[in-house]
C-alpha cells in the first residue's frame, strides 16, 4: 500500500516517532448501508446461487478479486432498531483489517419499537493474496458502553470467497417482512 510505503522510507530515515504513527492505523474505508430490508441487489451483500433464504440467518460473506487485490466484505440480515443512523468503516490496525458497525440514534427520529434487517458492505483496496485477519465490531451507541466483537478471525482471500454464519437464529417473520430480496 502507497500509505506503508511512506512509512518504510521514514524509517530509513530514522523518524522512529512517525513510523509508530504509521504502524498504528492506516486511513478508514467507508462501506455502504442498506436501507430497512437489505440490499434490493443480493450481489450488493454477496448472496450466492440457491441461497438459504434470506432471513434464516445473519451471514458474513467475503470475496477476493485477484485482478484488482479489491477484498468485498458483507454483513446480511443485520437485525437493528429500524429508526437511527447507520455506518460502516474498515480501519487497518497493523496487519488486521477491523470492521465497525455503527448503529446510533437519529437526532430528529428517536428509536422505535420495531426490528428491520439490513446489509452493510465494504470494498477494502491492495489486499494482498493471503490469509487476512478480520476483527468485525457492532456499536450500537445508545445499548452498550462500547463497541462489541462479533466476530474475529481470517479471511483466506487465496480461496477467492467464503462466509461465516454470525447468527444462526431465523429473524422474526415482521424484521423481513419489508424485504424486497
Amino acid at each position: 500500500m502507497k500509505y506503508v510505503g511512506a512509512c518504510r522510507a521514514l524509517a530509513t530515515v530514522g523518524s522512529l516517532v512517525l513510523l509508530g504513527a504509521c504502524l498504528e492505523t492506516e486511513p478508514a474505508q467507508v462501506g455502504t448501508v442498506s436501507e430497512a430490508g437489505g440490499f434490493v441487489d443480493p450481489e450488493r451483500r454477496l448472496a450466492v446461487e440457491g441461497e438459504e433464504s434470506y432471513c434464516g440467518a445473519e451471514v458474513l460473506r467475503w470475496r477476493y478479486d485477484p485482478s484488482t487485490g479489491s477484498l468485498k466484505v458483507a454483513d446480511s440480515r443485520l437485525l437493528l432498531n429500524c429508526c437511527g443512523q447507520r455506518a460502516m468503516h474498515v480501519d487497518r490496525i497493523d496487519s488486521i483489517y477491523e470492521i465497525t458497525e455503527r448503529d446510533e440514534p437519529d437526532a430528529a427520529n428517536p428509536r422505535c419499537d420495531s426490528v428491520c434487517a439490513f446489509d452493510f458492505a465494504v470494498s477494502i483496496p491492495e489486499v494482498a493474496p493471503r490469509k487476512v485477519y478480520v476483527r468485525l465490531l457492532r456499536d450500537v451507541v445508545d445499548a452498550q458502553g462500547s463497541a462489541e466483537l462479533i466476530w474475529q478471525g481470517e479471511i483466506d482471500a487465496r480461496k477467492l470467497s467464503g462466509e461465516v454464519v454470525l447468527d444462526h437464529a431465523a429473524a422474526p417473520g415482521e424484521s423481513c417482512s419489508g424485504s424486497s430480496l
